[in-house]
């Protein structure tokens, strides 16, 4: 006897459900209210004949059966989205949120490598200085700097980052020149606004915490903070990543050896149910083996 299945929709607000043991976040993530997620939910256990959750006050729980209905459920979604993109014409863009300085300095210069080995996977990139929403932005990936991890979400570091100063040859060997960091005493110092403690920190790190400049800037964009360096206004301080090209061209060059390892780095960021998303896969994949090609050259100090 055929027996009637369930709705696409009510299995799809079923597991992000269950991922968040909250009605209202599972309504955000799938555009719905939450009254009409739980409809869908109700109607889900009156056709299976179980609860699947506890209504707790606050949140959920889920049962026994909610459980082991979800260790179903979420391979079946899985291989029916992996067919629908097999099936499609042309697969729908992988959305990705990026850093602005993060996408001019690193991610658009790389992406032609990207597309010649995903000549399949259509890209939309959204450049940006805020943390995208997932609840709410139409994202697939985002690419964060910080700590992590963040709620509700899968995260992952991408490299292991080392800061350290840069600044453009002229000034390096000028008067006065750049050959200790006490140097640094007799120069202007260039911040970027989203690390202001970046300086202080490599500071400390090369023993010389209590250094004063002679005069601080600050920009709110890392790219704006290189090109004011290789104008030669003053030394920044960067990443391998953000001025890996500026450094190889010979525009920036490293004036010391001392590094500071960074607690803080850039993170592959997308929704755990998605992670078997062969695009979004491909894209992790890709960003792991080409940031870690980026930062494997010797990038010590080249000016001397």
């Amino acid at each position: 006897m055929q027996r009637d299945l369930p709705p696409t929709p009510a299995l799809r607000a079923f597991s992000r459900a269950a991922h968040t043991l909250s009605f209202k976040r599972a309504a955000a993530e799938l555009h719905l209210s939450a009254s009409a997620l739980s409809r869908q939910i109700g109607g889900l256990e009156a056709l299976l004949g179980v609860r699947l959750f506890r209504r707790l006050n606050p949140g959920l729980e889920l049962t026994e059966e909610g459980e082991r209905y979800l260790e179903v459920v979420d391979p079946v979604l899985e291989q029916l989205a992996a067919a629908q993109e097999a099936f499609s014409p042309r697969g729908r863009p992988l959305r990705i949120s990026a850093l602005e300085s993060f996408s001019e300095t690193w991610l658009v210069p790389n992406l032609p490598d990207f597309e010649r080995a995903h000549p399949g996977i259509e890209l939309v990139i959204e450049a940006t200085l805020r943390y995208a929403d997932f609840a709410r932005d139409p994202v697939d990936v985002a690419i964060r700097f910080g700590r992590g991890p963040w709620e509700g979400l899968h995260s992952e570091p991408l490299v292991e980052l080392e800061t350290f100063p840069v600044a453009s040859p002229g000034l390096v060997s000028g008067q006065p020149p750049l050959r200790v960091p006490a140097d640094l005493a007799l120069h202007t110092l260039i911040h970027v606004a989203q690390t202001p403690d970046a300086w202080a920190a490599w500071l400390r790190a090369a023993g010389v915490p209590a250094l004063e400049p002679r005069r601080h800037v600050t920009y709110d964009h890392a790219a704006i903070a290189l090109s004011a360096a290789e104008s030669g206004q003053g030394v920044a301080i960067s990443t391998p990543i953000l001025c890996e090209r500026r450094l190889r061209e010979g525009k920036l060059v490293r004036p010391f050896r001392e590094v500071l390892h960074s607690s803080e780095t850039y993170h592959f960021v997308c929704r755990p149910a998605e992670l078997g998303d062969r695009r979004i896969a491909a894209f992790r994949d890709w960003l792991v083996e080409r940031l870690a090609a980026t930062i494997a050259p010797d990038t010590s100090a080249n000016a001397k």
